[in-house]
């Protein structure tokens, strides 16, 4: 067992974190924007592939946490490892669940064609049952990463460690930075 997750884990944490970040941006302002905006199907379109890629950067996220180790587990109570499990799992079940829901509001609608440029103008999708749903699971996902960037901050207040286990190495610097929780 290790203190740190995998360099393959880190990556795929990291790069999946911006794409997060640049899908939610690129998602609230495409939507404000004039429907036969050339910005708007220029976000519309990224919207699209980021989502795709999304997609299979939690595949192999979850294959990679599967298939390769762990770090040892942080010291934490019973309930609180519980917690954290669970936002884990939910932070995985809200991104597959928008990645479906993005699917299905495009094969409910004129999306496709909008997106190949076959129709000048993006599609109205306020009514579309599948779209609202993707809007509500957007919310929540800022929820649960907010539990898990303040959980984050918590056990790193508490002297855990738990950012520096996902943060990238930096060379030699990583040598002899123990919390003076793990070197008791």
């Amino acid at each position: 067992m290790s203190d740190r997750w995998s360099t393959k884990s880190v990556a795929l944490h990291w790069v999946s974190t911006a794409v997060i970040m640049a899908m939610g941006a690129g998602g609230f302002v495409m939507s404000d924007l004039a429907p036969d905006s050339s910005l708007r199907l220029l976000l519309s379109r990224s919207h699209t592939l980021f989502g795709f890629t999304l997609m299979a950067l939690t595949v192999l996220r979850l294959v990679t946490r599967w298939r390769g180790p762990s770090p040892d587990p942080l010291p934490l109570p019973p309930l609180h490892r519980r917690g954290v499990d669970l936002v884990h799992k939910l932070i995985y079940v809200v991104v597959f669940a928008l990645g479906a829901s993005g699917v299905i509001t495009a094969a409910r609608s004129t999306w496709p064609e909008y997106i190949r440029g076959a129709i000048a103008r993006a599609p109205e999708l306020e009514h579309v049952a599948s779209r609202e749903v993707h809007e509500a699971l957007v919310f929540a996902l800022v929820a649960l990463i907010a539990l898990h960037v303040g959980g984050v901050i918590v056990q790193e207040l508490r002297g855990g460690g738990a950012l520096r286990r996902m943060l990238p190495r930096s060379g030699a610097s990583g040598a002899g930075t123990d919390s003076p929780r793990e070197a008791r």
